[in-house]
């Protein structure tokens, strides 16, 4: 079995030599999915059915591997709730101290390629499905159950300012996004992303919310070399009219693991 890197992974991962080659599978871990708040946050949020949309994932990565410039494992098998075999790549994991501006352009224009990619509705990756008029109401309910975990560590009148925000929200377009995208999803070699090996929560949503959770990943140097390349794909949009319910989604969907709010909030504007 491959070490676990997080408390709360959702699965064990081991590597499989065969006569076909090496692979990887990955057993779901059904009780950290159950306890997990980013996996409440996706089920409830994009009406998705994780673990039971497993068995999509061979249309998750045929699609992106059809537009990203990254290298997708292909899948071999899938069980809903159970399991996912996909080609082994090679590659070492990317550490956030050791990210090169090579890495931070090919980002860049990964996730531009990919917001090319636009529908009208949103939702589970494979069927999305929910309209635009229901983005700013499910937005809204979803932070103020979320918040109803942290009921003493959310202050009042940033709960408030958060939700009067989600109602004013209106999205038109809704892309490929990873809500949970930090560098340890993606492979390097020779100092450059290769492959791209997490797709378990791809979905169609704002491309906002995905740049909003980049100001967290990106230092600013980095954020000024995304945008500069992200650019030539796509503008930036404007941020500041989702900003603080973007971000304390993310924060009550425990994205990156940050326990403070205070320290969350703070984080550098980038974008």
């Amino acid at each position: 079995m491959l070490p676990i890197l997080f408390e709360d992974s959702t699965h064990q991962l081991w590597r499989c030599d065969t006569v076909d080659g090496p692979m990887i599978l990955k057993v779901c871990n059904q009780e950290n999915v159950k306890e997990s708040a980013f996996w409440r946050g996706i089920n409830k949020l994009f009406n998705a059915n994780f673990p039971g949309s497993l068995q999509h994932i061979a249309v998750i990565s045929q699609q992106i591997a059809a537009i990203s410039p990254l290298t997708i494992p292909g899948t071999i098998a899938a069980k809903a709730n159970n399991f996912v075999l996909a080609r082994w790549l090679d590659g070492d994991a990317v550490e956030p101290e050791k990210v090169t501006d090579k890495m931070v352009i090919l980002l860049a224009e990964h996730l531009g390629q990919l917001h090319q990619h636009t529908k009208e509705t949103w939702g589970e990756f494979h069927q999305p499905s929910l309209s635009v008029e229901q983005w700013p109401i499910r937005l809204h309910d979803v932070i103020e159950t979320l918040a109803e975990s942290h009921r003493n560590a959310i202050p009042g009148d940033i709960l408030n300012s958060a939700l009067q925000q989600a109602k004013t929200v209106h999205i038109n377009k809704f892309v490929p996004i990873m809500p949970d995208l930090r560098w340890d999803q993606f492979l390097q070699q020779n100092n450059q992303l290769s492959a791209l090996v997490d797709l378990d929560a791809f979905v169609f949503g704002p491309r906002e919310l995905e740049l909003i959770l980049l100001e967290y990943i990106l230092t600013a140097q980095q954020a000024e070399q995304f945008k500069t390349q992200y650019q030539q794909y796509q503008t930036i949009p404007d941020l500041n009219h989702v900003r603080t319910a973007y971000r304390l989604l993310l924060f009550l969907m425990n994205v990156l693991g940050e326990p403070s709010l205070k320290n969350w909030l703070e984080v550098p504007v980038k974008f």
